[in-house]
């Protein structure tokens, strides 16, 4: 197959991390390669290289070195599903905004973009490079023209009243002619309603692309084709042995031009996890959950070879070129995860490729191991060494934003994906230290004093001084409530108090001095979106979806106030003003701004039509300046990020770059820079030097 490189763009000489590729106006450097929990990650039909797409864009990454190469689609980004042409020549790629582009990998040009089709689910080219399969939102399958964009079919899945987002993996068969898909099919609804009569949970169906009709459909999941198309197989349950709960531990084939099963082995004694066919099709290998990987004779019907010597799973079997056995296995460790190639006979361990938990290697070889196997065979050192990366150590950004604080003028620090809190180097643009390695950290403040708390808030909840992570500095239970916490916990400046709402109105205040009596503070009667302490920590402000806001005593537990509003506004950022005398509130169609002394209303800044929604806000350091970050409207390619002078309520500049929810804000001590987290899952530093008052 000819080497198609993807076109290089936004390459920056000298940056082998990327963190400078494409920056938008304004920004010095990016941290973070974008969310890829709704996105994709694909090798190239070669396995030369792959492709993530991610919120902020579609990366290219070379396999051999796994470091980027190129970034693609930057202007929108929201790239979630991917898949190349069967010649590789092509990549298909969907964004948020319902487009699928089809785009040429060697000169990135766009062939053809094909608007309004929902691909949420996931998107397959076939092998004849003429159709584009999508899954939807509501669960329907569709077969797309790839040049003309039309439909072509409809997948049938029977009385399917229950829309849902539920089909697993999209996939034609190696020579085009069937179209294969899981569905989740639930049953019954959460009130018990029966919706789907005609299903018994997931289910896998072969199509004819053409007419959208069942070829083949049974209870089964993880299936593959055989590589002539004539068979499938796929991990199902004995349906004779009263199987109430339904394990899928039996392996079905299916002969897919006549619908016929024609073997079911059911020799293992857990869910069968992975499944795949030897080079020349004679064989299928299954593993499974019961730590055994067993061969099966197609032919014969019989099993060949069972391999039962491991004290782990036996993980993902494939072939070599040479016809040789291996698996990848997993190995999770408190900050790790490796990824272990190695021979099924012998036993043996040929090389180990090693990620850091929380990191966008790990999401990224998890949402792809065939990554593994693609690096394991072309670097062909198999030596029994350990292998790491560095690019792909850079830590992956938690669900839904990564909150950013400053340590001091070259430290910028944000909380990652499970474990710890990250510390970044602004100078040479690029992560410097995680903390807290082996605890998850939902939130942390950093204290005028320097000194940085964190906390798990769960409902056993700890709060560590960072530096001494050893033992928590306080440590209570969370009282039991009907739902979950909102995500808007926060820490006192002065250190000893932290603060949080629940989905019912109540806000609970703990001192670590005596953190088993939290303070409640009653008065909102929903959600409560907002938190902020004033800078003596003598005060608290919230706001709620009750459409009020209100300021409390910290000490006595007193509500002072109801701030004033001109009409019922739900507010969902607040902050103070470093000397306390201001409050900031964001909402849907302007921003408030408060005299915390006189308890009135100063000014009202509106928003503009196409960016409001202004929830994010940060005050800089002097107090002149006020930031705000704005949420994803539909029409909407980038987020504006406002910089408002205080004292007029001037817009004096705008920042444009992610490409969605702002959810995070803070200006580094000294007032040079700006620091914005957002759902994109990336960090981006603003230099504000030019429109700032020095």
């Amino acid at each position: 197959m000819q080497n198609l490189k993807p076109a290089p763009f936004n390459v920056v000489p000298g940056d082998t991390i990327g963190t400078t590729w494409a920056l938008p106006e304004g920004a010095i450097v990016r941290f973070g390669k974008g969310d890829v929990d709704e996105g994709d990650v694909k090798l190239s039909p070669d396995s030369t290289y792959f492709a993530v797409g991610t919120l902020m864009g579609l990366w290219w990454y070379d396999v051999l070195s796994m470091s980027p190469i190129s970034l693609w689609e930057t202007k929108r980004g929201m790239v979630n599903s991917i898949d190349f042409s069967h010649d590789g020549k092509w990549i298909i790629i969907r964004t948020a905004d319902d487009l699928i582009k089809v785009l040429n990998v060697q000169s990135g040009t766009c062939v053809i973009q094909i608007k309004g089709q929902d691909a949420f689910g996931g998107l397959a080219c076939s092998s004849n490079g003429e159709w584009i399969a999508t899954a939807a939102m509501q669960g329907v399958v569709k077969v797309l023209d790839i040049h003309s964009g039309e439909c072509v079919a409809q997948m049938d899945r029977g009385t399917h009243e229950f829309k849902s987002n539920d089909i697993y993996q999209l996939e034609f068969s190696p020579d085009g002619s069937l179209l294969a898909a899981t569905a989740a099919n639930p049953k019954l609804s959460r009130d018990g309603q029966v919706l789907n009569p005609d299903t018994e949970g997931m289910q896998t169906y072969v199509w004819d692309p053409k007419t959208g009709e069942v070829i083949v459909k049974f209870a089964g999941r993880n299936f593959v084709f055989s590589p002539d198309s004539r068979l499938l197989a796929g991990a199902a349950f004995d349906q004779t042995s009263g199987d109430t709960d339904r394990v899928d531990r039996c392996v079905s084939i299916w002969d897919v031009k006549t619908g016929e099963r024609t073997s079911h082995f059911s020799t293992h004694r857990d869910w069968v996890e992975n499944i795949t066919f030897s080079p020349c099709g004679e064989f299928l290998v299954s593993s499974s959950r019961d730590k055994s990987l067993r061969v099966w004779d197609i032919a014969k019907g019989i099993q060949k070879k069972t391999y039962t010597d491991s004290e782990t799973d036996w993980g993902l079997p494939f072939y070599s070129p040479e016809g040789n056995l291996l698996t990848v296995v997993f190995r999770y460790e408190k900050t790790t995860v490796a990824l272990d190639i190695c021979s099924v006979e012998p036993r043996e361990k040929l090389q180990t490729i090693e990620l850091v938990t929380g990191s966008v290697g790990e999401k990224w070889f998890l949402r792809c191991p065939k990554l593994a196997i693609a690096y394991a065979l072309s670097s062909k050192q198999m030596d029994g060494k350990t292998h790491t990366f560095s690019t792909l150590r850079e830590p992956h950004f938690p669900w839904p934003y990564p909150k950013v604080a400053w340590l001091d003028n070259q430290t910028l620090v944000s909380t990652r994906d499970y474990p710890g809190i990250e510390l970044w180097d602004v100078v040479q643009k690029r992560t410097q230290e995680t903390l807290m390695k082996d605890k998850y950290i939902h939130t942390y403040t950093v204290l005028p004093c320097g000194k940085i708390l964190g906390s798990n808030l769960s409902n056993k909840t700890k709060i560590w001084d960072v530096s001494n992570p050893d033992e928590p500095i306080a440590e209570f239970t969370a009282p039991k409530e009907p739902s979950d916490w909102v995500r808007h916990e926060v820490f006192a400046p002065t250190g000893d108090w932290i603060a949080a709402g629940s989905r019912e109105g109540t806000v609970y205040v703990w001192n670590f001095q005596n953190p088993e009596e939290p303070m409640l503070l009653t008065g909102h009667t929903d959600y409560v979106t907002s938190l902020a302490f004033s800078p003596d920590g003598k005060r608290l402000a919230s706001g709620a979806r009750d459409n009020t806001t209100r300021l409390w005593d910290v000490e006595s537990g007193k509500q002072i106030i109801s701030l004033p509003m001109d009409k019922p506004r739900w507010i969902m950022g607040i902050a103070f003003s470093p000397c306390g005398k201001i409050i900031a509130g964001g909402m849907d169609d302007e921003i408030r701004l408060w005299c915390a002394e006189q308890l009135t209303t100063l000014r009202a800044i509106p928003q503009s039509e196409n960016t409001r929604r202004t929830y994010a806000l940060a005050f800089s350091p002097c107090g002149k300046y006020l930031t705000s970050g704005t949420w994803w409207q539909k029409g909407m390619e980038k987020m504006a990020i406002r910089l408002w002078g205080v004292a007029t309520g001037e817009n004096i500049h705008t920042f444009w770059g992610h490409t969605t929810d702002v959810q995070s804000l803070d200006f580094s001590p000294d007032g040079m820079l700006l620091a914005s987290g957002a759902d994109d899952g990336t960090i981006l530093l603003w230099d504000v030097k030019p429109f700032i008052d020095m």
